[in-house]
């Protein structure tokens, strides 16, 4: 326990590495990247999203192909690609961009899967609806479907940045020093403090991943998303329902009595 004590005070290394004196690292740089990628992989992953979903097979296929191979492929491997390959067809990309570029890849593909579902989601009708006002299909795309898919979107998004984030952990493999790194360097240094460390790594990610999870909650909560009263029918009742049932639903059927 006093081990682990003891790398509170390497807190600063841990959270933004050498900063000022050097690059920033740590933590923060853990999450520069996973924002970065995320909005880069969006503008990206509206594309293909969109397009996979077109019935034109000329746009839809190479849409496919790309999602598809991306999702098969190990985000370590893309990251090697950029990092060792690149550099032999005379693209030299800087460290960070390395890092950047291929988690942005990565994370195209899952979200044009997201994108692709929550357009599914919206019923058909609405669609006809907006296109029996006059709208063109791009303004009923934008106006109409794209905000109620946005909604059910919106849980995904959050989850799939989460594993983002944690994908970023990955990049220590090619030299960037993010948080994982820092404790690689700190365990080099203290041998005897490696368990502490790691630990003390573990406890940076989940306060991240938690802190965003219970934002993504009160999120949903505020925007209406999980509406069980909606959802229930009218044949549920609790005398039928061979498991317990949350105490949401619980008071939501005692009110309706």
């Amino acid at each position: 326990m006093s081990k682990l004590l003891e790398q509170f005070a390497n807190y600063k290394f841990y959270l933004v590495g050498a900063y000022p004196e050097g690059q920033i690292g740590g933590l923060c740089l853990n999450i520069i990247l996973a924002i970065l990628s995320i909005i880069i992989g969006l503008s990206i992953g509206i594309f293909f999203g969109l397009g996979r979903g077109t019935p034109r097979r000329y746009i839809s296929l190479p849409c496919i192909v790309y999602i598809d191979c991306i999702r098969s492929t190990p985000l370590l491997l893309i990251i090697f690609w950029f990092y060792f390959f690149l550099p032999v067809f005379g693209v030299k990309l800087s460290l960070f961009w390395s890092a950047v570029i291929p988690l942005s890849i990565y994370a195209s593909a899952y979200q044009a899967e997201i994108i692709r579902a929550g357009l599914l989601a919206v019923p058909k009708g609405q669609m006809e609806a907006a296109l029996s006002t006059g709208m063109s299909r791009w303004l009923a795309l934008r106006s109409v479907i794209m905000p109620q898919a946005f909604r059910m979107m919106l849980p995904s998004f959050v989850s799939f940045f989460n594993s983002q984030f944690k994908n970023t952990s990955v990049v220590f493999i090619i030299g960037i020093i993010e948080l994982i790194q820092t404790g690689v360097i700190i365990t080099q240094r203290q041998p005897d403090r490696m368990f502490a460390a790691y630990i003390f790594m573990a406890i940076g990610f989940w306060i991240v991943c938690y802190a965003l999870s219970y934002a993504a909650q009160k999120l949903e909560k505020r925007l209406g998303i999980l509406d069980y009263e909606s959802y229930k029918p009218e044949i549920c009742r609790e005398d039928l329902v061979l498991l317990p049932l949350p105490k949401a639903i619980k008071r939501l059927m005692i009110t309706n009595k």
